[in-house]
Order: C-alpha cells, then structure tokens, then sequence
C-alpha cells in the first residue's frame, strides 16, 4: 500500500540558519536577522535565561525551562513539563541527558527548536523575496530551501525596519503547516532576542513560551559534572544525521484501510553506529493496528549512522508515520 502512506523522517529542526548567496540582498537581510538573534552562537558574556512555556500534551500543560550558557559547548539545561523533567549538560563534544521517562515528548523538542531559532547550521538557498505590510510593520518574506533537503521549502518574515525575524512557516507533511512566530523583542548585549515565542500548526497552538528573564551571570563549573546514569551522545561542530538507506513502508492494516482511517504514528529511536536501530520508542500514537506495523517495520530499518568528521556516531531520531487513505 505504498501509495496510501507518507513516511517523515525528523532529522533537523525547522528553524531558519546560513543563507547561501543566490539574492545577494535577501541573504544579507536574513544573515542579519539571524546574526542579532543568535543567542548561543555570537554571545560573549556567560548568560542565564528563564522561560515559562505552555505546551499542548493532550491538554494545554505549564513548563518550565533553565539555562546555564557559558559558551557553545559548554552549558546546563532544564526543562520541566508537568510530571516530565530533563537535564542536559553539554561539556566539549560529549552531552550528557538525564529524564525521569524513556523519551524527550515532542513539545519539550520543539520548546529547544523555539529557543534556539536562529542557531541551525544547515545552509539555506534565498528565493523570491517579497515585501509585506501586516499590522502596521513592513516585512520582507523571503522563500527559503535548505540545501541538504531540496523541495523542502519556508517562508521566512523579518521586520524590514528592526532586522527582527517574526515568522518561519512550513510545509512539514501534507496535511500539516506549521509557524513559528517571534515577538516582543528587546536589546542583550549586541543581540535582540523575543521575550514572546510562538509555535502553531494549522491554526492550533502547540507551544507558547515566554522569556520570563535573560541576564548576564557568572557560570558555575561544577554543573558540567554529568548526573550518575546519564546517557552519553557526542556531538560536533559539523555533525552529519543519520540517512536511511533500507526503509520497508509499513503494512498500512486492512481494516483501518477498508474503513478509509488514518493517523500518525510517532516514534524516537536510536541509530547505533553500525546504521542499526534500537531503543525504539512509541511516542505519538494512532490505531493500535497502525502503531504495530509501524513499529514491527521500522525495527528492519538500516541507516547510514551520524558522522562527526570520519566516525560513525550514535544518535537519535525522531520518525513520523503517516497513515492517509485517498
């Protein structure tokens, strides 16, 4: 039934990044958008910053996030989200993840993608740039590609005035648009940074933060010290994902087919660094029928593992499927 089913492969964050040189002016105009904004990437100054978020977990659910930055390899994060918490303490290559369940939810991912929306690596083609008044302000909204995914396209708004990014919006699957919008900014440091941070799909909310504070602070050292029991990722300036490269399509179930049911099956899983999966995770479920066959599936998958330079790596991923009768 391979024409009755999407499969969506989550690799990397849907958040803007470095603009390569196809409108010389649009990609100057985004580079400066993301050079003020960028937080973790351009700030001198050990910094702390609060934000208090809510998240949509079956109900709208509160949260709570801490982070301790004293330089890109070398910080303290916690995220709370209801009973949920995690610790991630970066030190160097080696980042080290502490939970009280099996899985980072997907709301507490997408609050990190918020946070850290002008941080992406990846290379971003600039095409057709076109200016927009909305509520009084003049934009200039340029389509965007990433190099690394060709057709996989967004729309990105930034303040023609201010130089401040408002909007990034997606295509993430067929029937699923998402936009992230950035507002209520104000000056740190050399950076201007939103205290207001948004993230909604097809017109429904699914993560609304807010900075409660963002201030200058001394480090302390001793939170690089991992948890007992944390599990251990390495992580590099120029680390290449995982690529499948032996993907079976899951059996879509007869019945649920019969009767014209769809829905999403989201799982997280570890790619060892044989291209092997283990550690997988049911965290978004549809039919009972449509969880098993994509679980039973995805268990055959091979990959390509993450690269730092020439070594294979252990990483995890997110996998989405998508069940969809026509």
């Amino acid at each position: 039934m391979r024409d009755s089913l999407w499969l969506i492969i989550l690799l990397i964050p849907p958040v803007s990044a470095w603009a390569a040189n196809t409108d010389s002016s649009a990609q100057q105009l985004l580079v400066a958008a993301e050079s003020q904004s960028s937080l973790f990437r351009g700030q001198v100054s050990p910094f702390e910053l609060d934000v208090d978020f809510v998240a949509q977990v079956n109900v709208p659910t509160h949260g709570q996030m801490t982070l301790k930055w004293a330089a890109a390899d070398r910080w303290w994060r916690k995220i709370v989200l209801g009973t949920f918490e995690q610790i991630d303490v970066r030190n160097g290559e080696k980042l080290h993840i502490t939970r009280n369940i099996a899985f980072t939810p997907i709301p507490v991912q997408e609050l990190i993608d918020l946070v850290e929306f002008a941080e992406g690596p990846q290379q971003l083609v600039v095409k057709k740039p076109k200016q927009r008044a909305e509520n009084g302000v003049q934009l200039v909204c340029l389509l965007v590609e990433q190099k690394s995914l060709k057709g996989k396209s967004h729309e990105v708004c930034i303040d023609s005035l201010t130089h401040d990014l408002l909007s990034d919006q997606w295509q993430e699957s067929p029937d699923e648009r998402p936009r992230a919008e950035y507002s209520d900014y104000f000056d740190f440091g050399a950076h201007r940074y939103p205290r207001h941070l948004e993230l909604r799909s097809n017109g429904s909310k699914r993560v609304d933060a807010k900075v409660r504070s963002l201030t200058t602070a001394p480090f302390d050292e001793s939170l690089l010290v991992p948890p007992q029991g944390a599990i251990e990722r390495r992580e590099c300036l120029d680390m290449k994902p995982a690529i499948p490269i032996k993907t079976q399509d899951p059996f879509y179930p007869w019945s649920a087919n019969e009767n014209r049911l769809g829905g999403d099956t989201t799982v997280v899983m570890t790619v060892q660094a044989d291209g092997s999966v283990t550690g997988i995770q049911l965290i978004g479920s549809s039919l009972r029928s449509m969880d098993d066959a994509a679980l039973h599936t995805l268990r055959t998958w091979r990959f390509k593992p993450a690269m730092c330079g020439m070594e294979p790596i252990v990483s995890d991923i997110q996998v989405v499927v998508k069940f969809r009768t026509r």
